[in-house]
């Protein structure tokens, strides 16, 4: 084999070694989405788009320092519940979820400072799990029911208490919510992309006055 052949092997070796280790890099960041949160879950929710991981993040830390009593009442797989108790490690968290198979995934990683309800939000009352410091939410979309999901959700607030809520930017949510607000964002466009929607989506705060 002449020296020209043999380099021109070197060559494409070193080539396809740069390319796997390009590629190993990607697999290496998937082999870790179980731990991390991020891999896929098979579930039959009703209208389940999660909380993107940076969105979640930001409304975590969006609740004042502090807060002893913290709502969330559409849980989902607990996106946002991982991110609030990272930002809040010693409060008492409520979670509310309606779906059997989210509620199970969530009881299956959550800490002894948590209570889990397995109930429709909207036939939840304070009577029933009482008032909070702040209430962060991700409610359904669909049909309007973030509006009705928001609207029953202040009757959780303590006085001076903190709502953070994501809804959909519709004319019903602008008209109804926007006015009730204390900060109204339009997130950017397909801020939901990977989580399977294009939706239009705002991240608003409400404060129990």
């Amino acid at each position: 084999m002449s020296l020209e052949r043999l380099k021109s092997l070197q060559h494409e070796n070193d080539v396809a070694g740069a390319e796997m280790l390009i590629e190993s890099e990607r697999f290496n960041k998937l082999s870790v989405r179980h731990e991390q949160g991020t891999a896929p879950k098979a579930v039959s929710g009703f209208n389940l788009f999660q909380t993107p991981r940076d969105i979640a993040r930001r409304m975590a830390r969006l609740i004042p320092y502090g807060s002893k009593r913290i709502l969330e009442p559409s849980a989902g797989l607990g996106r946002l519940y991982k991110e609030i108790r990272k930002e809040i490690p010693l409060s008492l968290i409520t979670l509310n979820e309606i779906n059997k198979e989210c509620t199970q995934e969530i009881y299956n990683n959550m800490d002894d400072k948590t209570v889990l309800l397995q109930r429709d939000f909207l036939t939840v009352s304070p009577v029933d799990i009482g008032v909070f410091d702040a209430v962060v939410m991700n409610p359904p979309f669909k049909l309007g029911r973030d509006i009705k999901h928001i609207q029953h959700a202040l009757k959780f607030l303590s006085k001076g208490g903190l709502l953070i809520a994501l809804c959909y930017n519709g004319v019903r949510q602008n008209k109804i919510l926007k006015p009730l607000s204390s900060t109204w964002e339009v997130l950017p466009d397909n801020s939901f992309k990977a989580e399977g929607t294009g939706a239009s989506v705002v991240l608003l705060t409400l404060i129990n006055g």
